[in-house]
Parts: structure tokens; sequence; C-alpha cells
């Protein structure tokens, strides 16, 4: 990957670049916004009334009283900053700052603030009344400014109140990791490519791998596969990854091993279209969506925060990626380029996979909860019937999964009924409208649960 691209890419993730370049561009406007104020009163104070005038001694004035405004209001924006973000930590998940950084509203908000400062800031220098001038329109211009940070200010509280519901910045983060689902270079390259062609196992045996070993220590957050790929095609090699995004790498590890037909070819080229980062999270990753979902279920059920609906919504929102993810045809573990030729090996999740990772601890620290077993079978049930029958066999295998699980020396005979209901309609959204209740029953429940009988046993019915 080239450099340079990387730091661009990084630092427009970072909090700091739309402020920057706000201030750059309000730094010209307010030379432009002096030299029309100069150009003005050497044509005798043309096109604008004389009542947006005022002398030198107001226009400091105004200018100074506008600047020292918009620093507050600057500094209440950066405390309400401070404020959100620590509630993401202490109360979601420490995966979720990221999502408020990372908003564009909020950084235009800040950048808006910061330009509106150094725009006045500017002007109070270059303003001077040894200059010979009587009036300036520039305090005008000012009090524009102001106008339009105050309306700014307005909205970033409405727009900080929003962000601090927690359903919001769910669906925030379902929103943005189907948008990567969509958007991804594997999912839209094997969405319209064929299967590989014949693989050449004969290429290993004719050729000597080399093995390419890190040059610095991170963790390995991304990998630019389409550059990869070009690159193999070019050199008629066929490059394995050793270590998958998120893996951290210590300065001499093997990577990747390289099998090709060229002599010539630098394998530290190949190292570059790697990204290492001090964090562990891999950038662009579609599992990253789903496990800041899963962190601010468990947060949610843990007896600290005890707030079970917010965990359903979290897993409403994981059946939806999932179900969304089920429909794409999953990347293979053979990268082939527009020639269908085999060039990268990675490993690659099956669906099975991620239905794992979404529920593992789900199912663990909610064993007890029927409110939750029920909530993650409704959740399989949208994945189900939204997709084609090899998924909903998928769906209807790992249910078993669930079920053994479950605690159910906590759940008393009603508990039992509503999940037995739920486990119905899962079986009508997976096409297993005639499924075997009492096998399941006499597979997962205690003796006491196994008939119908007991299950009214308590009611007299």
């Amino acid at each position: 990957m080239n450099i340079n691209i990387h730091i661009f890419n990084k630092a427009q993730k970072s909090f700091w670049f739309v402020p920057f370049l706000f201030s750059m561009i309000s730094l010209l406007l307010s030379l432009l916004t002096f030299y029309f104020d100069w150009w003005l009163s050497q044509h005798d104070y043309p096109i604008f009334p004389k009542v947006l005038f005022s002398n030198f001694n107001l226009s400091m004035t105004i200018i100074s009283t506008i600047a020292s405004s918009i620093m507050t209001m600057t500094t209440i924006t950066f405390s309400t900053i401070m404020v959100v973000l620590t509630t993401f930590l202490s109360q979601y998940s420490p995966r979720t700052l990221q999502n408020f950084i990372n908003d564009r509203p909020t950084q235009r908000v800040l950048a808006i603030f910061v330009s509106g400062v150094v725009y006045c800031i500017t002007l109070l220098v270059l303003l001077k009344d040894e200059s010979g001038q009587e009036l300036y329109i520039s305090s005008a211009f000012a009090g524009i400014v102001a106008v339009i940070c105050l309306f700014v200010f307005v909205y970033f509280v409405h727009h900080v109140s929003n962000w601090v519901k927690v359903s919001n910045l769910i669906h925030n983060i379902t929103i943005k990791t189907n948008n990567k689902i969509d958007n991804s270079y594997l999912y839209r390259r094997n969405a319209i490519q064929d299967e590989p062609s014949t693989f050449n196992e004969s290429f290993f045996s004719e050729t000597e791998p080399f093995t390419m070993y890190s040059e610095a220590s991170g963790y390995l957050q991304q990998i630019d596969i389409e550059g990869m790929i070009k690159k193999a095609g070019k050199d008629k090699s066929i490059v394995r990854m050793v270590k998958t995004p998120g893996e951290y790498l210590l300065e001499g590890t093997p990577v990747m091993t390289i099998w090709t037909m060229t002599d010539d070819i630098d394998g530290e080229d190949y190292l570059s279209y790697l990204v290492l980062g001090p964090d562990k999270e891999p950038m662009e990753d579609i599992e990253l969506g789903i496990r800041k979902l899963v962190e601010i279920a468990l947060r949610a059920i843990s007896p600290a925060i005890n707030d079970p609906n917010t965990a359903k919504n979290c897993i409403e929102e994981i059946g939806i990626i999932l179900s969304k993810l089920a429909k794409h045809k999953l990347p293979s573990s053979y990268l082939t380029d527009d020639e269908n030729q085999v060039r990268i090996i990675l490993e690659q999740p099956t669906f099975v996979d991620h239905l794992y990772k979404s529920f593992y601890q789900l199912r663990h620290y909610g064993k007890q909860d029927v409110s939750i077993i029920a909530e993650i079978l409704r959740s399989l049930r949208m994945i189900g019937e939204n997709n084609s029958e090899e998924t909903q066999k998928m769906v209807w295998t790992f249910k078993n999964y669930i079920l053994e699980g479950i605690d159910y020396d906590s759940l008393q005979n009603l508990d039992i009924q509503y999940i037995m209901r739920h486990l119905d309609e899962l079986a009508k959204g997976c096409g297993q409208g005639d499924w075997d209740k009492d096998e399941v029953r006499n597979k997962y429940f205690p003796e006491k649960y196994k008939t119908e009988d007991a299950y009214h046993h308590d009611h007299g019915s």
C-alpha cells in the first residue's frame, strides 16, 4: 500500500483533521476579508450600506468580544465531547469511542468553532489604526460568523442529545457495518467472479518458496488486498498469508510465504501492502461492528447495569447484520486476479464462524435470562427466514448450540413454554415446520420439562 495514501486515510479518521482543514480555510477568508475591507475604503465604501461599517475602536471591540464568545462555546463543546466519551467508555464499550470521534457532524461543529476563533483573531492582528482607514466592514463579517456559530452550537446540543441515546448508537453501528459489507472490496469482488480456476498444485513443487518477515512490531490492522493481487499477478506469484488482520506481529515474525516464477522480485514490496498499528482493531473490519454490539449487550446484562432491553436491541441489530451478510457470497480463502488465477491465500471466516462469534458470549452470560435466550432465537429466525435454504439449515443446526448452554434449573415452566414458542417460530422461519419437539425436549430439557403436561401442571390446566 502506498504509504502516503495510508497516512492520508489515517489523518482523515483523526479528530484534528477536519478542524485543521477548516482553520486553514478560515485563515484564507480572514485575509480576503482584510483586503476586501481595504478595497472598499479605496472606493468610497460602495456596495454595502454605511450602517454595516464601524470605526476602528468599535470594530476591535466587536471582533474581540465575538472571539471570546466563540472560544467559550468551543470550551463548552470540548467539555461536552469529553462527557460523551466518558459515557461511552463506562456504559457501552471502549470500541464505541471511535464512532463518536469519527462522527463527521461532531468534527464539523468543532471545526466551525475553531475556525471562527482563528478568523476573528487573524482579523484582530491584521486590522491597524495606523493605516488611515476610517471605516471597517470586518466587524460585520465577524458578526455573521458569530451568528453561524450560535446556530451550530444549538445544533450540536441537539446532536449530542441524540448520540447519547444507546438506541441511536446501536443503530448507527448497524448502518456502518452494513455499509462496509456493501462497499468491501472482497465482497464486491467475490459477488462477480467465478470459482477459481483449477488450482495448480504443481506450482508449489516446481518453485522454491521464500518467507517474508515483519520489519516492525504492531497489530496487523489492514491488508491492501487489491494492490497485493495486482502485484502478485504482475510477478506471476502466489502469496500465502501466515497472519490475519488483528494478530500481533513481533519484529522478525513470519508474515507471508511467496511462490513465484520470477527471480528478480523484491519481497519487501509485498510488505508495503500491510498496515501495522498500535491498536488491535482492524480497519474496515465487518466483525468489528458485531463485536461492538456484543460488548454493549454484555455490559447491559451485567449485574452492574442490568438493562436487558438494551441487550435485546443489540441482539436484534446483530440479526440484521448477519441476515445481510448471509445474502452475500462470502469471500473464498483463495483470492483470484482478473484472469481468475489464485494469487492470495488468506483464511476467511465461514458464516457459521460469524454466527459463533456473534452469540457465544451472549449465550454464556445470558443463559439464565429467558428474555436474552428468546431474543437470540428471534434473531436466528430473522436470519433464516430472509435467506437461502442452505443458510436456514446452518441456522437451524446452530440453534442446538444455544439450547445446550441454557441454565434450565434457573427457569420456570412458563419460561420453557416461552422458549418452545420461539423454537416453533424459528422452525417455521428455517423451513422446519415438521420439526420433532419431543426430540428437542428429551435431548435438552430436564426431566420435569419433557412433557406437555409438565408445562401446565402448576396452573391446573
